[in-house]
């Protein structure tokens, strides 16, 4: 490579009329030595290939240092390069004077086409013959993050992999509305060669990012379907006092078309109106009453300003007959919504009611009176029971039958919810407190003002969170989450576990102060292996109550499975033996519940007959004597002696011994 460095000394530079006479000179140059000249400037990057649109882009002014180059360290490539640096020392100040109008023109012109490049809002670039970039508008560096220092004299394909230019100019052939990947963003480009005197002297690329047209397409059509679809009398203005638009709304109430109209000035329509009123004032006029073509007519009218620019008036109306309309329907809507509400309230009463919880067991009215006494005060009530026994329901009964009725019961399920969220779940929290939180939102104690709060598995509640609750029931007061304000709350509290307290307490995971605030009315509610004279009835409902959900048509159960489900120790309770009567019916082919549609779990517990003697209507009897041996034999392996054991059985010694000798039981 060969290269010689040299001072412009042109008075304007290299313009358009100096980079033809400089390209025409390296063309002589090319047909002499066959060699290939490169021009740049000294700081720039690449050196390009000297053609019109190399030189021109480059705006070399005079006394800047350019550097002429070529790729072949050859005598003929020497003397191409010095004779191109000679022409443009020498040659060309020779030819300046007599053009001097003519420099100045072209000068004035390519600032004017740089500022229309720099405006358009659209990317353009401009290759060489070479590929190598040329010209670059702000639009396009913004598109591809980069500077024109970084792009000027590089290859397009080094810029932007993507870009399709080199191949326009192989192929002469422009392409129009092609989609292209720049920078993660996709474009919709339109290409084409750039031709002079019969040859292709580089190609050109005008691209416009492809969301910000659907963005626009998209935010038009949205904007004027809102227009369109709207009840409001709407009507635009604009800043030279030209109707612009009428909605169909607009048309319907006046009854007129919107080319009668649009285009025309304000003054033409409607001279003393209140439109003209706020295009003069610049102030907007709000709720104004007043009748048009016999219509009362509601009119609100505001000027337009974009960036601090008036840009028109707009007018909102609205007729007197409909709001009237939309009034009659709202107050229909709230007499219905009213209605509602005291159905819903009605009905959850009947739900929640304490003569729905099924049972006749003694202790299970046993706590349904504490129940019932602790639903007329507004201490706080602690229920007890294991899982599936009921706590929710007996809440909801104590909720419905209190004056705190017909306000909120809100249920928040301690072991459901997680530590770092509980704060916020119970007081709510304000717009910014965190990230995340866009605005404000209410907790449930805020929910449930007025009305019931039921703790479900208090016993789960972190630590940190006992304290704040503990305020709450003490002061009836608590801050929101981000919040500087206390806020007030009148809640009645119920709260439920199934895990032992006292034993939490001596292992330091519950607080003994919030026990004690809890533990005001306790109401323990037995386990069903505990009352198991209320499975018989329980059985019955379920039946009834799934046959109807699942579609089915059971009836009854067979007298075999009240035996299994009796002898059965329920860890889960009432809701598990829901479970086990749905997954009955589901195996059921008749109307009748089997044993064969019980799971095995239950069926393989041998059943505890209600009887003294353990058997079955389908087994048959033995003798008597073989029951009186059994006996005997059973209370004298229990009470040893035949003294203790005549007692027992209410005969005398003397009879068990004899019973003893006639069946052959030996005295332990």
């Amino acid at each position: 490579m060969f290269k010689n460095s040299i001072i412009v000394n042109c008075e304007n530079g290299i313009h358009t009329r100096i980079a033809a006479m400089i390209v025409h000179k390296s063309s002589q140059l090319k047909n002499k030595y066959n060699i290939n000249l490169y021009i740049k400037k000294i700081d720039a990057g690449e050196p390009m290939a000297v053609s019109m649109l190399a030189l021109v882009s480059q705006k070399i002014q005079r006394g800047e240092l350019i550097e002429v180059s070529c790729k072949e360290d050859t005598f003929d490539g020497q003397n191409a390069v010095l004779s191109l640096c000679t022409f443009i020392n020498s040659g060309l100040e020779e030819n300046r004077a007599p053009s001097s109008n003519l420099d100045k023109i072209i000068e004035q012109n390519t600032i004017a086409n740089e500022q229309i490049l720099g405006s358009i809002p659209m990317g353009i670039i401009v290759i060489d013959a070479n590929s190598y970039i040329t010209s670059i508008n702000p639009y396009a560096l913004n598109i591809i993050e980069k500077n024109n220092d970084e792009v000027l004299g590089r290859s397009v394909s080094d810029i932007i992999p993507t870009s399709e230019l080199p191949a326009v100019i192989s192929t002469a052939e422009k392409q129009i509305g092609k989609m292209q990947h720049i920078n993660n963003r996709v474009v919709l480009a339109n290409r084409s060669p750039i031709i002079s005197g019969g040859e292709i002297i580089g190609a050109i690329a005008v691209f416009q990012d492809v969301s910000e047209l659907i963005g626009m397409k998209e935010l038009n059509g949205k904007f004027k379907k809102i227009l369109e679809t709207s009840h409001d009398l709407i009507c635009f203005v604009d800043e030279n006092r030209k109707i612009s638009y009428v909605n169909p709304s607009y048309e319907r109430n006046f009854d007129l078309k919107s080319s009668e109209i649009l285009g025309k000035d304000l003054k033409d329509i409607s001279p003393s109106g209140y439109r003209m009123d706020v295009f003069n004032s610049k102030k907007s006029i709000e709720n104004i009453l007043y009748s048009k073509n016999d219509v009362d007519i509601i009119s609100t009218v505001e000027p337009i300003f974009v960036d601090n620019y008036f840009r028109g008036v707009i007018s909102i109306s609205k007729t007197v007959n409909e709001i009237k309309d939309i009034a009659s329907k709202l107050e229909k809507s709230e007499e219905e919504l009213s209605y509602y509400k005291s159905e819903l309230i009605r009905h959850t009463k009947l739900s929640g009611s304490f003569s729905n919880i099924i049972g006749s067991s003694r202790t299970l009215k046993d706590a349904l009176i504490i129940a019932e006494k602790a639903s007329v005060t507004t201490s706080t009530v602690l229920i007890r029971g294991e899982s599936g026994t009921g706590k929710e329901l007996v809440a909801k009964a104590i909720h419905n039958s209190s004056l705190r009725k017909d306000k909120p019961l809100v249920r928040i399920n301690c072991a459901g919810i997680p530590e770092n969220l509980f704060e916020s779940e119970l007081f709510g929290y304000e717009k910014g407190a965190f990230t995340g939180a866009i605005k404000s939102k209410p907790g449930k104690f805020n929910i449930a003002n007025g009305g019931t709060i039921f703790l479900d598995e208090i016993g789960d509640m972190p630590k940190a969170m006992q304290v704040k609750l503990l305020r709450v029931i003490q002061e009836r007061e608590f801050e929101s989450v981000g919040g500087i304000l206390t806020q007030k709350v009148d809640v009645r509290i119920i709260a439920a576990t199934n895990r032992n307290l006292e034993e939490m307490i001596e292992t330091g995971d519950f607080r003994e102060d919030l026990y004690y605030r809890l533990n005001v009315i306790t109401i323990p509610l037995p386990p069903l292996r505990k009352r198991k004279e209320d499975i018989n009835v329980l059985v019955e409902y379920f039946i009834n109550k799934l046959s109807q959900k699942l579609n089915k048509s059971v009836t009854s159960i067979d007298s075999d499975c009240q035996q299994y489900l009796e002898s059965y120790h329920f860890p889960g309770n009432i809701r598990e033996l829901e479970n086990i009567i749905e997954r009955a019916i589901n195996m059921c082919d008749t109307n009748m519940i089997t044993v064969n549609d019980l799971p095995m779990y239950i069926t393989n517990i041998k059943p505890i007959s209600s009887g003294l003697i353990n058997f079955r209507e389908t087994d048959e009897l033995k003798k008597l004597e073989d029951y009186e041996k059994e006996i005997i034999t059973l209370a004298m392996k229990k009470y040893k002696t035949y003294n203790k054991a005549g007692k027992a059985l209410g005969i005398t010694h003397r009879t068990v011994g004899l019973k003893c000798k006639k069946y052959g039981i030996l005295k332990e």
